[in-house]
């Protein structure tokens, strides 16, 4: 299991010691949010029960989507790991390793099992309507033009439309879409991409 570092304690220490002072401890504790967690994962509960936060699946990411929780995002879940498309999307090891993720295939707990079938993230994308440019402007198709799964249509007004049960949570359309810096022409500040992949739930297994 990974050490912590002594300035990674403190800073957690002082993270703590912040949420306490600004009543935020309570709310921390008390939230039952469900993460993007990484192909293979296990139910929620069931995934917190068997992570060791060893951070294995971390550094074996060649991607470097998958990032650890901070006390900030949870405290029961601090330092689990999650999946984050600021910078690259998931593609599931598919050149790295012939498609078996190579997260699952470290994880010493069964927190994240090699997927039987094809794998997937436990999300599927959502199109964001306030902030998706083709919603209101028109003319921008870049995440049906290039999803991998082929999940992604364009209805009669050509806006995008998730097709859920062809989506397996990759990312790939959360990273490229442009609209926070369209919108940015225009004066509008846009916090959210137009299209995002959000957490799902599911059942035990």
């Amino acid at each position: 299991m990974a050490a912590v570092s002594r300035r990674g304690f403190i800073v957690s220490v002082g993270v703590f010691a912040a949420l306490v002072a600004t009543g935020g401890t309570a709310n921390a504790l008390a939230q039952d949010s469900v993460f993007l967690r990484p192909p293979g994962a296990l139910d929620e509960s069931a995934f917190l029960a068997r992570c060791i936060r060893c951070q294995k699946c971390t550094s074996v990411c060649h991607a470097n989507v998958i990032q650890p929780l901070s006390v900030i995002d949870s405290i029961k879940g601090t330092s689990t790991p999650t999946v984050d498309f600021t910078l690259a999307y998931c593609d599931f090891c598919a050149e790295a390793n012939g498609g078996v993720p190579h997260c699952a295939e470290v994880c010493p707990t069964g927190a994240l099992a090699v997927p039987e079938e094809k794998p997937t993230i436990n999300g599927v994308a959502v199109v964001n309507e306030p902030s998706c440019v083709a919603w209101d402007w028109k003319g921008c198709t870049v995440c049906a033009d290039e999803c991998p799964q082929e999940a992604i249509s364009l209805d009669d007004m050509r806006r995008p439309v998730v097709d859920e049960a062809l989506c397996d949570g990759c990312g790939l359309c959360e990273l490229i879409c442009p609209s926070t810096s369209l919108r940015s022409y225009g004066g509008a500040r846009v916090e959210s991409k137009g299209i995002v992949v959000i957490p799902e739930k599911r059942e035990a297994r």
